[in-house]
């Protein structure tokens, strides 16, 4: 009996490319969009792609490390009547739709010997499971929808947070309506990294850039305006691949009149972007485009 539980889409806030760097980083949940497990005999297309999906996971687990902390034949038995992930999390959107399913498989079928694991055990076992989608994967986006919690990822370690506010300002994602690839996007940050100038940037600057938003945005300072116009201006300046041509024009627009920053969420090539309002004017300037205020 499946209990429809659901688990929520995330919003990677800080923290894209530089996780795998051990930089800091800030996600959490946004409810807007979810998925949940479901069950049923009279299987339909989309129910039937979703269920040969899951299939696919299933045999990816049993070959994985993670095939002895989950219940294989439960979930087996499952997939045989019909398991299917029911979901409005976009596609390749960076919204997290892939951390989500991981979440709720874990959390339908993880065995007892893991429920007392520690939260880094816990995603460490969520990364290997989700490695099935993107070939690397930090575990942060299926352990933000398992917990359903905002959390900070400092120095290795994972702090859940209650909440995360935002004075003076208002932050939204916009969609570019744009379709984007993890794992092309990854490949082609690790080719720039074999770049030296740019391995020396990322490494000395741009970690350093978003750690100091991190640490303005929790402090509620006064810095943060400037810490995030610089994360834009030298997110625009060095990472021209990971964002659409339609996005670039309206970035740099908000860089000139400093009245919002934009900066990627999540790997960027497409999908949903954050833009961080500081005069209350995105309503009105964004009119051909879906925005969320998260």
């Amino acid at each position: 009996m499946m209990d429809n539980k659901r688990f929520f889409s995330k919003i990677l806030l800080f923290g894209e490319y530089g996780i795998m760097s051990n930089s800091d980083a800030i996600s959490l949940p946004f409810k807007e969009f979810y998925g949940y497990l479901n069950n049923s005999e009279s299987i339909d297309y989309k129910t039937q792609v979703s269920n040969s999906k899951l299939i696919e996971l299933y045999q990816f687990i049993l070959n994985s490390d993670a095939k002895d902390l989950i219940s294989i034949k439960d979930f087996k038995n499952d997939l045989d009547t019909g398991l299917h992930f029911v979901s409005n999390i976009p596609i390749s959107s960076g919204l997290g739709s892939s951390g989500a399913l991981v979440a709720s498989i874990f959390h339908k079928y993880r065995k007892k010997n893991s429920i007392d694991f520690q939260i880094e055990e816990i995603k460490n076992l969520l990364s290997i499971i989700e490695s099935k989608f993107h070939g690397k994967s930090s575990g942060l986006d299926p352990l933000v929808s398992f917990l359903n919690k905002p959390i900070l990822y400092s120095n290795q370690k994972i702090k859940l947070l209650d909440q995360i506010i935002y004075n003076d300002f208002k932050v939204f994602i916009i969609d570019s309506q744009i379709d984007s690839s993890t794992k092309k996007m990854i490949k082609i940050f690790q080719n720039k990294m074999n770049n030296l100038e740019f391995k020396n940037f990322f490494t000395n600057q741009f970690i350093k850039n978003n750690n100091d938003c991190i640490n303005n945005l929790r402090l509620n300072s006064s810095l943060f305006k400037g810490s995030i116009k610089q994360l834009s201006e030298i997110t625009f300046d060095n990472f021209q691949e990971m964002i659409p041509d339609n996005i670039k024009s309206i970035w740099e627009k908000g860089l000139k009149n400093n009245s919002y920053y934009m900066k990627l969420c999540g790997s960027g090539g497409g999908g949903f972007f954050l833009l961080f309002d500081f005069e209350n004017r995105v309503n009105y300037e964004f009119s051909e485009f879906t925005l969320f205020e998260i």
